[in-house]
């Protein structure tokens, strides 16, 4: 899925579109973690720098994925050298991001979330162009009428 990269920036940013969860997240980059704070929005996680506890709110995400043709499984501690792992795999094109949570709690809501979000994604996108339909063909009815 291709998008507008300022748009899609706005969208992290805009209180008003709902974030579904959020909280701290490390990915693993060329065999090191970085901190970052991760924001689930609609089917597109976007990670921030944090400082702390928070995400560092003048900064574009450092990473954006967006959550489709993918699977979501559990990360093996032992081989990461980290707690609370988990991997997203996408199917097309091979690549592998691996995150660490910061406790079992957190990796369960981000591992369940993640999982259920691209048939959430495509419910939603349905169910809106359900109502598109339904409103075309009321305005249809109405100057037939």
């Amino acid at each position: 899925m291709l998008g507008n990269a300022k748009s899609l920036i706005r969208l992290a940013m805009d209180p008003a579109f709902e974030t579904r969860f959020s909280g701290p997240l490390e990915v693993q980059q060329e065999f090191k973690w970085r901190s970052g704070w991760g924001v689930l929005k609609a089917n597109m996680l976007f990670v921030f720098n944090r400082i702390g506890n928070h995400k560092v709110e003048s900064e574009p995400p450092f990473l954006l994925l967006i959550i489709e043709d993918c699977f979501v499984e559990l990360g093996d501690d032992n081989q990461l050298g980290k707690e609370f792992t988990f991997k997203i795999n996408f199917k097309t094109t091979r690549r592998v991001y691996v995150l660490g949570a910061e406790s079992f709690k957190s990796l369960g809501k981000w591992v369940s979330l993640l999982t259920i979000t691209p048939t959430e994604y495509i419910k939603i996108t349905t169910q809106s162009f359900q109502a598109q339909i339904d409103e075309r063909e009321a305005n249809d009815e109405k100057k037939s009428s």
